[in-house]
């Protein structure tokens, strides 16, 4: 499926679409990343890409995609590690402590432990991390899997639940303006604070369940950046929408601003 959005934007990589499955597909890469964005890297690139519970080295992936509830205590050291890994790191508490010497005796990456450590401050305190807990979203998987795919690879079968497209601030700045182009109010896009996974899609899945579904722009968290900044850019930005906006978005393109003056202006037409 070709994307009349995706030509009007001339976007630098295919929209993604992002869906649960029973069973990954046949040409499916199997690789297990350290940072589960790494997956989306590659979908960039053409590849099909899949997730699973437990198949990413980083342990909130699988919350990230949908596939499991939050479950801090699972984390090394667990709740209140993981309260501090967020925050003000491990390092000043004796359990913390303990547990970065497991980490490296363990052979756990650098980053891992420097991480876990010092904190990757993105919270001021370990309650106000506590806090965000409480106000993710909770969602149920509907497969074990979670399939990531240029969105010209559908085929009939295919379930698609979101679509991702990877923008510039330009693109960016139109592709807010089109998802509230035929809606009422100024609401219609969303930025939560979290990891890239979730605002690809936790956060996209929860929207595809309302009434009214938001856009979510993602790849805010620096940690996802970290890993992506070197192949796809430093001026990447997400843009994930709810398989129903998508449509709506697409059948709207010939009579919105897309085909007017100002932004043919800044395409150099």
């Amino acid at each position: 499926m070709r994307s009349t959005i995706a030509q009007a934007l001339s976007l630098r990589f295919p929209p993604l679409v992002i869906y649960y499955a029973q069973k990954p597909p046949a040409e499916a890469k199997d690789l297990h990343p350290l940072c589960s964005m790494l997956l989306v890297a590659q979908a960039a690139k053409g590849e099909t890409m899949v997730i699973s519970k437990g198949s990413c080295g980083c342990p909130g992936a699988g919350e990230g995609f949908g596939l499991e509830p939050s479950c801090p205590d699972n984390f090394p050291g667990g709740r209140e590690c993981f309260l501090r890994f967020l925050s003000v790191g491990n390092q000043d508490w004796e359990p913390g402590r303990a547990v970065i010497q497991q980490l490296i005796e363990g052979g756990a990456p650098k980053i891992m432990v420097e991480e876990f450590s010092e904190g990757e401050g993105f919270k001021k305190s370990p309650e106000l991390v506590a806090r965000f807990l409480e106000e993710i979203p909770h969602i149920e998987p509907e497969g074990p899997y979670v399939v990531i795919k240029p969105l010209e690879n559908l085929v009939s079968g295919d379930k698609p639940k979101v679509v991702t497209f990877l923008a510039d601030p330009d693109q960016l700045s139109a592709l807010t303006v089109l998802a509230n182009f035929a809606r009422p109010g100024t609401d219609n896009v969303r930025i939560p604070f979290g990891a890239g996974c979730a605002s690809m899609a936790l956060y996209p899945f929860y929207e595809s369940e309302q009434a009214n579904p938001r856009a979510v722009i993602g790849m805010t968290d620096i940690s996802a950046r970290f890993y992506l900044r070197k192949i796809l850019g430093r001026d990447i930005l997400s843009f994930t929408v709810p398989w129903s906006l998508f449509e709506e978005m697409e059948g709207n393109v010939p009579e919105s601003f897309l085909t007017r003056f100002a932004w043919k202006s800044m395409m150099g037409e």
